[in-house]
């Protein structure tokens, strides 16, 4: 599991450093704009305790469904950010906390998958 999970940060970093080093040109970023892509990989292994019983399939699942979000999110991020009005920047931000309460969610609701 550890080592998939390296693979999936790497690819989460690869796909998603784009768009951050672009949203620098258009909003301010700081700390976080770079590491919230990674909270939601890395909040599904303390939620790992809760809901179902874990499987390694529940692991692939979740975790690439959680990845998939966490790599378009810079995107839409950085699509937003292209309007210029503050509502959407505002939204933009909120939308960083969308991998953490994804992997909550699946958490909570994702019955044991067979291995």
């Amino acid at each position: 599991m550890i080592a998939f999970s390296a693979i999936w940060f790497l690819l989460i970093a690869v796909v998603a450093i784009y768009p951050m080093v672009a949203l620098r040109k258009r909003q301010r970023t700081n700390w976080w704009d770079y590491v919230y892509p990674f909270t939601g990989v890395a909040a599904w292994f303390p939620l790992s305790g809760v809901g179902s019983t874990v499987s390694l399939s529940n692991f692939v699942v979740e975790v690439f469904w959680i990845a998939v979000l966490s790599v378009l999110l810079p995107w839409g991020r950085w699509l937003l950010s292209r309007t210029g009005k503050e509502q959407i920047k505002t939204l933009s931000l909120l939308l960083t906390f969308l991998p953490i309460l994804a992997a909550v969610v699946m958490r909570l609701t994702m019955p044991t998958l067979p291995e």
